[in-house]
């Protein structure tokens, strides 16, 4: 699905693949001297749900690339390592279901790309605004934080306001996850 967005006032014109997904949304306000830190910098407030999932997405990152290696080396050990992981991840989602469900936010529905985003909002939130956010895929595909600037934000026929943000700061490999996302997304329709 390609879109071709126009900016109020400059009329920049982009193509850009987009999607429409529920995700988890979490948002602050942040001001601008911070506005280029670190998205994971522990100064900002990363709810508890996303550090768990976006450390336990890590480590499954991590855990496969080195199979891959090993198994290359000794397959049999790499076998074993293998069932070990499928054993850790029935615990962990098991722990999943049964505690972190009742601590996440419900999705909401966020149009993103590669360089931005937008969501519905129950507040106006001024043009120009930094914002630290963190989104989460609720079935598991990706789980990021960035930081970014507000492009404009206008009232809905649902009362509430649409909020249009591009990233500022965007981890490469958070960029590829939400490249996959999309590409995922685009080939099932």
């Amino acid at each position: 699905m390609e879109n071709l967005q126009h900016q109020s006032g400059n009329m920049e014109r982009r193509v850009m693949s987009r999607i429409d997904a529920a995700l988890r949304i979490n948002y602050q306000i942040i001001s601008d001297d911070v506005a280029l830190n670190d998205p994971y910098d522990p100064n900002f407030v990363l709810p508890r749900y996303f550090l768990l999932l976006a450390e336990l997405d890590q480590f499954d990152h991590a855990l496969n690339y080195e199979l891959e290696q090993l198994t290359e080396r000794d397959q049999q050990i790499a076998r074993i390592l293998s069932l070990f992981n499928q054993k850790l991840n029935l615990i962990t989602g098991s722990l999943y279901d049964t505690i972190v469900q009742s601590m996440l936010p419900i999705p909401e529905d966020v149009n993103f790309s590669e360089t931005g985003f937008s969501f519905f909002n129950e507040r106006l939130i001024q043009e120009g605004t930094y914002i630290h956010v963190t989104l989460s895929h609720p079935e598991n595909f990706f789980h990021i934080a960035a930081t970014a600037q507000v492009v404009y934000s206008r009232t809905e026929e649902n009362g509430k306001f649409r909020t249009g943000a591009y990233f500022i700061t965007l981890h490469p490999q958070d960029r590829v996850k939400l490249a996959e996302c999309i590409s995922i997304s685009k080939n099932k329709d």
